[in-house]
């Protein structure tokens, strides 16, 4: 099970918990007068307000809200002119979450250079240099590799 579907589910119980404990202690106490009651319904609202908390907290553990996702720049070459980043965003999203696609334009006449950026979870990213390099996309062969880091000359 994918952690947003756990911490997902894991809040819905949370509020659940906070509605059925907002149920229990309002409407009792609305109909009734003994002094008892409301004390025994207010406990209890009490149990099931820390009960919430402690399992959202449990979930907070388990499915960080800030989980950290390794990517990995990929460089696509000789790249056909018309390829659009939707296009791309599909083809690439079949191997891995794609976090974001640069297509590279020419400075002066903003047309495309033939090659761009792709950037795509880590494991996402190998299993498409696997599969589309030298793979042909609209009449041209991919060439798809690792992209350098800026600033490094290799």
């Amino acid at each position: 099970m994918s952690r947003n579907i756990l911490k997902t589910l894991s809040f819905s119980f949370g509020i659940a918990f906070t509605l059925a404990a907002l149920s229990y202690a309002v409407y009792p106490v609305l109909e009734t007068e003994s002094l008892q009651t409301r004390k025994g319904f207010t406990s209890l609202i009490w149990i099931e307000a820390m009960l919430a908390t402690l399992f959202m907290a449990v979930a907070l553990r388990i499915c960080p809200l800030s989980v950290s996702i390794r990517r990995q720049t990929l460089f696509v070459g000789n790249l056909a002119y018309k390829a659009s980043e939707t296009e791309l965003r599909k083809l690439f999203g079949q191997h891995g979450e794609v976090f974001s696609i640069r297509l590279m334009l020419d400075k002066v006449t903003r047309k495309p250079r033939g090659y761009g950026f792709v950037e795509m979870d880590e494991s996402g990213a190998k299993k498409a240099i696997a599969a589309l390099n030298e793979q042909e996309f609209m009449g041209r062969p991919l060439r798809v590799s690792t992209a350098n880091e800026p600033g490094r000359n290799n």
